[in-house]
């Protein structure tokens, strides 16, 4: 069997709030909002929280637990704004 795996970066601050809606159960109106939830839902590719116990989409890891990486990363990625 093969995977594929497909990247399409997301704004991070379209994923704190959706991230964070997630969290408390809600989805949000807002349709970026909402779409990025989406993709967070969708999410394959989950990370252990390095604090807790819990699994969390990679993207949320980078944009919304760990902004110090997410600043590194930014560095290292010839990401053009």
């Amino acid at each position: 069997a093969v995977t594929f795996v497909m990247h399409s970066f997301m704004d991070a601050r379209q994923v704190r709030p959706a991230w964070e809606g997630l969290q408390r159960g809600e989805l949000s109106d807002d349709p970026a909002i909402r779409a990025t939830q989406e993709r967070l839902q969708a999410c394959s590719y989950a990370m252990a929280h390095p604090e807790s116990d819990t699994l969390v989409p990679a993207c949320a890891q980078h944009s919304v637990l760990d902004p110090a990486e997410n600043l590194r990363l930014q560095g290292l990625l010839p990401l053009h704004a």
